[in-house]
């Protein structure tokens, strides 16, 4: 008897990974639960199935382009968010409406969004996905090095609200000057020379 029961068990085996249809092999009446396994190995082969198909469906990159609208969006907001606070008076140490430093303006900006970012820019500039001086986008962060620590020293963060058909952007960013103001990139001056890198939190695809 046990030899028949592992035949049986063999022959499920065979079929299930056969694709062949749930029918009865043997002589022999299985149990209700014979069927039950059979049924879902089916269901299971052929979520499968559908999932190899929408891994090579050209249709596929539907779902990526649907993820860059969303994003392309959520940036948008982001932008429109940060404009807000033009003219907000520069404070060291603060991160709200009353006053700003670079990376406490950066960071309340993303967290309004969904984005928890370190409170320093040095910190922040480890954050991301490194972006190349011609890739960048709106939403993109910019880092400089600070009046003091050395030209190689992140010490300033901005983020990028445009960018032209020849490189060149512009950014909104907590000066100590003017506060929170829009600022030309390149500037031929300050910010070209302590320019250090950039970084992309939010993804297009």
């Amino acid at each position: 008897m046990n030899k028949i029961i592992a035949t049986i068990a063999l022959l499920m085996g065979i079929g299930s990974a056969a694709g062949v249809q749930a029918e009865n092999p043997t002589p022999f009446k299985l149990p209700t639960a014979h069927n039950a396994a059979l049924e879902a190995a089916a269901s299971l082969q052929q979520n499968e199935e559908i999932d190899a198909v929408r891994l090579f469906s050209p249709f596929a990159a539907e779902d990526v382009n649907t993820i860059a609208e969303d994003n392309s969006e959520l940036i948008g907001q982001l932008k429109e968010y940060a404009a807000k606070y033009i003219g907000t008076r520069y404070r060291r140490g603060s991160a709200s409406p009353k006053g700003f430093d670079c990376s406490g303006f950066i960071g309340f900006i993303f967290k309004k969004f969904g984005f928890n970012l370190s409170r320093s820019s040095s910190a922040q500039y480890n954050e991301g996905e490194k972006v190349a001086p011609g890739d960048l986008r709106p939403g993109d962060l910019m880092f400089f090095s600070g009046r003091a620590g050395g030209r190689s020293r992140v010490g300033h963060v901005a983020m990028v609200v445009d960018v032209n058909p020849d490189g060149s952007c512009t950014f909104i960013h907590a000066s100590t000057s003017k506060g929170v103001t829009y600022q030309k990139f390149p500037d031929g001056g300050y910010y070209s020379k302590r320019y250090i890198g950039a970084k992309r939190i939010i993804t297009l695809s």
